[in-house]
């Protein structure tokens, strides 16, 4: 990738979040807004995801926002 990535939307298969990120982690920019939709309806297979980017504050500011079945927000540090 020539380019960092400055915005990140995880929609699709649940269980590929977690290593999608990790995978494209390495190319965020500093300031990238990552989104994983569904982690209401989803806790159980989201979770490990959840607790990632949460369990990281030196790399990500985390929260929940509470729009349709759960989007959770992150921000690279």
């Amino acid at each position: 990738m020539s380019q960092p990535i400055d915005l990140l939307f995880l929609d699709g298969w649940k269980d590929a979040c977690l290593p999608v990120l990790q995978l494209l982690e390495p190319h965020l920019a500093p300031g990238a807004c990552i989104f994983c939709d569904d982690v209401k309806a989803f806790r159980k297979t989201l979770q490990p995801y959840v607790d990632y980017v949460r369990s990281r504050p030196l790399n990500y500011v985390s929260l929940q926002l509470p729009l349709g079945d759960g989007l959770e927000f992150s921000v690279v540090v």
